[in-house]
């Protein structure tokens, strides 16, 4: 097959979309695919690159203010450009990973040159909407953006989501386009037990303790609030130390404040995201995985832990506990940062459920394998196709 992904989020970003994304043109093109990338460059310039064997299309772009620290660009009018790339790659299917502009072109020259469609769901309002996560208006745009989310997904052929959770979710807000839950996935040869640690503790100074970690972007739809609310509880019992790796803006300050009003400064370590080459390393650090973010159809990152033997402490939202259903770890209530807590502690109070726990997520992990996840979207790019073209 001859597959176009267009998206607005890349490598060599670092979130959950773009991370699945990557796994899955690398694994397609093993498999024998010709997949093509269109996504948002990184200036004025349109530019084209050969990343493995696949090309990526570049379009112009701006740099996202709210996230002048990241890599996130954007794409305001891409809608010619997108034509020229798909007049040029004359794909069997598109496949779109996200209702902003590039997709949205990439739809509309898919309806006029009767090109297939699927949708791949990676976004929920929360995380459309974290620039106003603290306006009085917030619950009212985030009503609005569901039903912009619901309208475009119902012009699709057909959509993936990557958990049972997330496609019952958008199911009960409205969707009627067929809808087939197909995980993320992993590449378990990068994320595994046995990757070298020690040159990364020397770099960030990290103590000899336990280590409770979370990775991703830190900003306000991750409720990482939570997280740093636990640490006074946590080291009220056992000796411990919090890492969190991801860029943020003025939210990661605020966490930062806010570790001193609690006195906790000494007991975390923020960082910036790492490169590819050192970001699978980082988990073989931890010792537990903690993530209090509401706002998950799957989370990748949680993934990467586990498929690293990590026990895992997640919020009962979302899709998340469905990540910690084979006594791999905890579920806690939203917000609760004392009970949080409790279930960081319970784990490393107790080396032997620590030990289960590592053992359950490695056989959980076996689940999300990239070659069966791929076999999934084969058959789901096949179906439409075939559909379209009787």
């Amino acid at each position: 097959m001859k597959i176009l992904l267009a998206t607005e989020s890349y490598y060599p970003n670092i979130d959950g979309g773009a991370i699945a994304q990557y796994n899955l043109v690398q694994s397609l093109k093993k498999r024998g695919h010709e997949v093509s990338i269109i996504a948002p460059g990184f200036s004025l310039r349109k530019t084209i690159e050969n990343n493995n064997g696949t090309t990526i299309y570049r379009t112009r772009a701006v740099k996202l203010l709210y996230y002048m620290k990241s890599r996130y660009y954007f794409s305001p009018f891409p809608l010619f450009e997108v034509r020229k790339v798909i007049k040029k790659v004359k794909p069997d299917i598109i496949n779109i990973c996200s209702p902003y502009p590039i997709s949205i072109s990439a739809m509309l020259w898919a309806r006029k040159y009767d090109i297939p469609v699927i949708g791949a769901i990676h976004v929920l309002p929360q995380n459309m909407l974290a620039p106003f996560f603290n306006f009085k208006i917030y619950e009212t745009i985030k009503e609005y953006t569901w039903r912009y989310l619901i309208y475009f997904f119902n012009l699709v052929d057909w959509a993936t989501i990557p958990t049972k959770t997330g496609a019952d979710m958008f199911i009960k807000r409205g969707l009627k386009t067929n809808i087939t839950p197909i995980s993320n996935g992993l590449e378990t040869k990068i994320f595994n037990p046995d990757n070298n640690v020690e040159y990364l503790r020397k770099r960030y100074g990290l103590p000899d303790k336990n280590i409770i970690l979370f990775t991703g972007r830190i900003n306000e739809e991750k409720n990482l609030d939570v997280l740093i609310n636990a640490i006074p509880y946590v080291l009220e019992k056992i000796n411990a130390h919090f890492l969190l790796v991801g860029s943020g803006g003025e939210y990661k300050n605020k966490l930062m404040n806010l570790t001193k009003e609690l006195n906790v400064t000494d007991h975390t370590t923020f960082t910036d995201f790492l490169d590819w080459k050192d970001y699978p390393n980082i988990y073989d650090i931890a010792d537990v995985f903690a993530i209090p973010s509401e706002s998950e159809l799957q989370s990748i990152v949680t993934m990467e832990a586990i498929a690293s033997g990590l026990p895992v402490v997640v919020v009962n939202n979302g899709a998340l506990p469905e990540l910690a259903n084979m006594n791999n770890g905890f579920v806690f209530e939203p917000k609760n940062s004392k009970q949080m807590a409790e279930c960081i502690v319970k784990i490393l109070s107790n080396e032997k459920l620590k030990n289960t726990m590592s053992e359950n997520s490695l056989k959980l992990i076996k689940q999300h394998s990239m070659d069966s996840v791929t076999y999934e979207f084969e058959k789901t790019f096949e179906k439409v196709i075939n559909m379209y073209n009787k």
